[in-house]
């Protein structure tokens, strides 16, 4: 019974890791169809994220249910919250990503300004940086990657905050309904970045058993930041090969191989 439990908990960890990489290449995906014009990615786009919006409830149910049926205490508890309120961050995301696509969809074939798009390709590029950064404290549960995020969060907000000084500077010949279109874009992907740096804060609970801002942290130098490791439960430590091989699906993540880190080790655990 509780082996069954532990494959439980591993694959509702694989899981999670599974739709924020799926998230992170639909994010991908929607920003280059704004850029490039492409109505037909921002279609396959807006479509997957229905896809990943069933699979975000689907794990919630997951979670609870072992929750009502195994009344996991310790570590196991800890990392079925840290997989609820992670997976609600990640609706959210889903959610943001999708309006991106919408933005594509409507702004395809339109005198979208240029400035706009620059600045929004270049916003897209901050923001993977914080999303590799909070997959990669997760699947390393690493403690340091985890406050760094607001740090790399910092820029995301500043870039943010140019867009609206780029549209005071548009004309009465540039299309303004696009512009301010791709202006809203912006503040999805703002929005994409704040929810990753909230589940940054939440792997500091699962990690350390105590809610810690991340900022209180931040001064901390490793061998303090290691001493407030808590003991870790199985559906933490199995399968994290699999972790690892959905997060490199992600173009800026770039997680080594565990050492000795085999399939077998997996016992056949993963998430499709």
């Amino acid at each position: 019974m509780r082996e069954t439990f532990n494959r439980q908990l591993t694959e509702l960890r694989q899981e999670l890791v599974s739709v924020y990489a799926t998230i992170d290449l639909a994010l991908h995906d929607a920003v280059d169809a704004l850029v490039e014009g492409d109505k037909a990615k921002a279609k396959n786009v807006k479509a997957l994220t229905r896809t990943l919006d069933e699979r975000c409830a689907e794990l919630e149910d997951k979670a609870f249910l072992l929750i009502a049926t195994q009344q996991p205490v310790a570590g196991d508890l800890r990392l079925i919250k840290f997989v609820i309120f992670a997976n609600f961050n990640l609706a959210r995301m889903s959610n943001h990503v999708r309006n991106i696509a919408k933005t594509a969809k409507r702004c395809s074939g339109k005198d979208v300004p240029g400035q706009l798009l620059d600045l929004l390709a270049s916003e897209g590029h901050l923001v993977y940086r914080v999303l590799s950064g909070c997959v990669m404290a997760i699947v390393e549960e690493d403690l340091r990657q985890a406050v760094s995020l607001p740090t790399l969060d910092e820029p995301v907000d500043d870039l943010y905050r140019q867009f609206f000084r780029t549209l005071a500077t548009l004309g009465p010949d540039d299309d303004m309904d696009a512009a301010s279109r791709v202006v809203m874009a912006s503040r999805m992907l703002e929005r994409i970045s704040d929810n990753a740096v909230e589940v940054g804060e939440r792997l500091v609970t699962l990690l350390t058993g105590k809610r810690r801002s991340l900022d209180d942290l931040a001064d901390l130098d490793d061998e303090d930041l290691e001493g407030l490791l808590a003991t870790r439960g199985a559906g933490q430590l199995a399968g994290r090969f699999v972790d690892e091989s959905l997060a490199r699906q992600i173009p800026e993540v770039t997680i080594e191989k565990t050492d000795g880190a085999s399939e077998g080790d997996d016992d056949g655990n993963g998430a499709e």
